[in-house]
């Protein structure tokens, strides 16, 4: 197989044109009536919420299908609000995963930290009107969900495979991986629901070996096969714009193959241990820096509400 395949086509019908085994499919699929990416047959745009459901039941059974044996299946979401309430479309999305065969795994929350997402209107209006029963939240989580097809898996790569090193094991041990996101488009992407490379390199990383094939069923601006090319990975994207399609082409073209620094995830060298301590130091101090800024600020502010203790001997 191509280091790359692209496939203007349908996910609904992946088991008639993907014709390698696949040994992981990483995705973040369309949202619920929330997004209009302007291609015939999308999912979800103007679709009630069962029917997108049954199509993204459509999905997974396709994705099982073209799956090995004993291999994963990764799912970025989130909540989705509505004028019904709130939908945990993760929830439903483990039944229909189940419903096609799949084993459910486990759940990672991708925390957005504080400051790196943009307000929502709900918790806008919460802290305009703070009282008891209007609570609501500026939501900045979302969730990866792992499923695994049932049978043994085998590994096909040749080379000799090293453990991770102490830094990334520790980092992935935790079910909780703090990773800011895209919140525009970039200029030369024009897609309208990016997301960060990070989230794909991890799940990549921890789920495939060198040369096996990744796939994205809704591939986008195929930031999920820029990944995996650059992991020495072969993938095949499926997209239904042909906009987007050429659009992953050139992303792939920028890059090289095989090409990320394996050091960072393999190395137990003391330097490179020693570089993450200094690197937590210098966010700390900028931290520091950022809070001291805002306490002058503060107090400038009010400088004649409030008083402000003098340091004393031992302070």
């Amino acid at each position: 197989m191509k280091k790359i395949q692209i496939f203007n086509k349908n996910s609904k019908e992946l088991s008639n044109f993907v014709k390698d085994k696949i040994h992981l499919v990483v995705f973040s699929p369309p949202y619920w009536n929330l997004r209009n990416y302007k291609v015939d047959n999308q999912i979800g745009f103007k679709q009630s919420y069962n029917e997108y459901l049954d199509n993204m039941l459509s999905v997974f059974k396709e994705c099982y299908s073209v799956l090995e044996p004993g291999r994963f299946m990764a799912i970025n979401i989130g909540t989705i609000v509505s004028d019904e309430g709130m939908k945990f479309i993760c929830g439903d999305f483990i039944k229909l995963a189940e419903q096609a065969n799949f084993i459910f795994k486990k759940d990672i929350i991708w925390h957005k930290p504080k400051g790196t997402t943009k307000w929502q209107r709900g918790a806008t209006q919460f802290t305009q009107n703070p009282y008891p029963l209007k609570y609501n939240t500026n939501i900045n989580h979302e969730y990866i969900l792992i499923f695994q097809k049932s049978g043994e898996f085998k590994i096909i790569s040749n080379k000799k495979t090293r453990p991770f090193n102490k830094i990334f094991t520790r980092e992935m041990a935790y079910s909780v991986w703090d990773i800011i996101p895209i919140n525009s488009p970039k200029l030369d992407e024009k897609h309208v629901a990016p997301y960060p490379e990070e989230i794909p390199r991890r799940l990549i990383e921890l789920y495939t070996y060198p040369d096996e094939i990744v796939l994205d069923p809704f591939a986008g601006s195929g930031t999920t096969n820029k990944v995996a090319y650059e992991l020495g990975r072969r993938s095949i994207a499926v997209e239904l714009s042909r906009k987007y399609c050429d659009l992953i082409k050139k992303k792939i073209s920028n890059v090289k193959y095989n090409s990320f620094d394996f050091e960072k995830i393999y190395s137990d060298s003391l330097e490179l241990e020693l570089n993450k301590i200094e690197e937590k130091l210098e966010k700390s101090k900028k931290d520091l820096k950022k809070y001291e800024l805002m306490k002058r600020k503060f107090l400038d502010k009010n400088k004649k509400k409030i008083k402000v203790k003098q340091p004393g001997l031992f302070d």
